[in-house]
């Protein structure tokens, strides 16, 4: 029996990895907006598991509050207010053309920003997972403090784009909220 769980023990990562694959696997396949935001839920916190298994607990705590908690409610919420406007009459020759004249931008800024950075996206990846600045590693021991260090690197080199993330969600929410928007009589 030892042996086994041992054996599962090793093969945790692999186990939580498949379970993710399905969960993402049937978000896609399902024909319900809920069902998808129910097996994107199952998906991150599989993916979470993953990190837990790698010992990157505070990778698998951030996937926990901000995937599973937080992107999670926000679908959600997205999913009701399109639900309630599915009942409003729209005019899908103006969407057909806008959609037109969008989508063609949209693929040229992707290849566009493809184009510029094109060596840090597909360029040859760092010889260490994480290397701090020496004023930020002073004192930690990266192996046994990771979380202090993830959180120094990341609010003080990579602050800027965490910001633009939370940007882009926020502007994720209003649009959704505008498509959803009723006429008050």
């Amino acid at each position: 029996m030892e042996a086994l769980l041992a054996s599962i023990g090793k093969n945790l990562f692999v186990i939580f990895g498949l379970l993710a694959v399905g969960g993402a696997a049937a978000m896609v396949a399902s024909r319900h907006a809920v069902h998808s935001v129910l097996a994107f839920l199952f998906a991150m916190l599989n993916i979470a598991g993953c990190f837990l298994a790698l010992g990157a607990e505070f990778l698998g705590m951030a996937q926990i509050l901000v995937y599973a908690g937080g992107i999670v409610v926000l679908f959600l919420f997205v999913v009701m207010l399109v639900e309630m406007a599915k009942g409003k009459e729209t005019n899908k020759a103006v969407f057909t053309d806008q959609a037109r004249v969008v989508t063609p931008v949209v693929v040229a800024g992707a290849l566009a920003f493809l184009a510029v950075f094109k060596d840090a996206i597909f360029g040859p990846s760092a010889a260490v997972a994480l290397t701090l600045k020496p004023g930020l590693a002073e004192g930690l021991d990266v192996a046994r403090n990771n979380a202090q260090a993830v959180s120094r690197g990341l609010f003080s080199d990579f602050l800027l784009p965490f910001e633009v993330l939370s940007v882009i969600l926020l502007v994720a929410l209003v649009g959704a909220v505008v498509l959803a928007k009723t006429e008050r009589v």
